[in-house]
């Protein structure tokens, strides 16, 4: 009788107390304000994360670097960011992974310039001011955007400035032209009145969004790792089948207007989690840049094999998974 009354109380113990072993710890995912993140804006809103069993945070940081700031002081678990702040931080590759990229954009990067500068055509820059924050991928794609016309930056002058401070150096004369995406964009638009011109060319450069964790807490979460992807794939899948109904989310979340959001993810966003071979071409590229013009106090470049982790993303979905793996024996 008591063997029985032992088991039975072991029973119930164990079935009212599983859960709570089996819960997982809470996640923290900073993000920008921009719509590269929609997937994972997308799986917080509609409780995807919930449903892979996450209890799910998103911080939503004004740019790059606060995103980055968040992640190495423990504020945040996962890290979405670009190659450039990846590029130019101390992140040392065997403490830190990418697990996948999150988004792409062939034409996300503007040059908005004013006509009544005498500005019509791309080579009308040459000896123009073009406003641009120093060190951001917008400094990186300028050079790009301008070689790919003949011209290079010893053709135009820099007014360097915070993406936040653009429109008020358009709007104070103080340069004829801007190079930026987004809401910087959108304000100087409305400066400038119908006084400007948009400059945008898909075959200079790709633009991604990467997912980055520590290899520490993959190590100790990996489960929760997988939850984080199953949850984007699906917010990746209503988006396809509701886009009005996520772009209105993401505006509201992101505090975009919604035509300028609309605009956005219609025509310049590509959603589609993965890890392609391109990543390392991105990274090498941008760490190349970096070094030339001592962006990055290192002389040697960094080996960015060594901080990509596909194995992640092939156990969810392996038609996800593009990079060129050693053959097994």
């Amino acid at each position: 009788m008591k063997a029985f009354i032992s088991v039975f109380l072991f029973t119930v113990v164990s079935f009212y107390f599983q859960p709570a072993m089996a819960e997982q710890p809470p996640l923290t995912i900073a993000t920008g304000w921009g719509a590269m993140t929609g997937s994972v804006v997308i799986a917080q809103e509609k409780g995807f994360f919930k449903e892979q069993g996450l209890k799910a945070t998103t911080l939503s940081m004004t740019g790059g670097q606060q995103i980055f700031q968040a992640y190495v002081q423990g504020k945040a678990d996962v890290m979405c960011n670009t190659c450039l702040r990846i590029v130019q931080s101390n992140l040392n590759p065997s403490d830190h992974v990418i697990i996948g990229t999150l988004s792409y954009s062939d034409n996300q990067m503007k040059l908005i310039a004013r006509k009544s500068a005498g500005i019509t055509k791309v080579s009308d820059l040459k000896g123009k001011k073009i406003a641009v924050t120093q060190a951001s991928f917008a400094h990186f794609y300028l050079e790009r955007f301008l070689l790919f016309y003949g011209l290079t930056l010893d053709d135009v002058e820099l007014v360097f400035g915070g993406k936040k401070e653009i429109p008020g150096i358009i709007e104070r004369g103080l340069a004829d032209a801007a190079m930026w995406h987004g809401v910087p964009i959108a304000e100087t638009k409305k400066i400038l009145g119908n006084d400007y011109v948009i400059f945008q060319n898909p075959a200079i450069y790709r633009k991604t969004q990467q997912l980055i964790v520590h290899r520490a807490w993959l190590a100790q979460h990996r489960e929760q790792a997988k939850g984080l992807l199953r949850a984007i794939l699906k917010g990746e899948e209503f988006m396809k089948a509701h886009m009005e109904e996520s772009i209105e989310i993401m505006a509201k979340t992101k505090g975009y207007d919604i035509k300028d959001m609309a605009q956005t993810v219609r025509h310049e966003m590509n959603y589609h989690l993965s890890l392609d071979q391109s990543i390392f071409n991105e990274l090498e590229g941008i760490e190349q840049w970096a070094l030339d013009n001592n962006i990055v106090e290192r002389k040697i470049p960094r080996n960015y094999l060594e901080m990509v982790d596909y194995s992640l993303l092939e156990e969810v979905d392996p038609k996800r998974v593009s990079i060129i793996r050693p053959l097994s024996l």
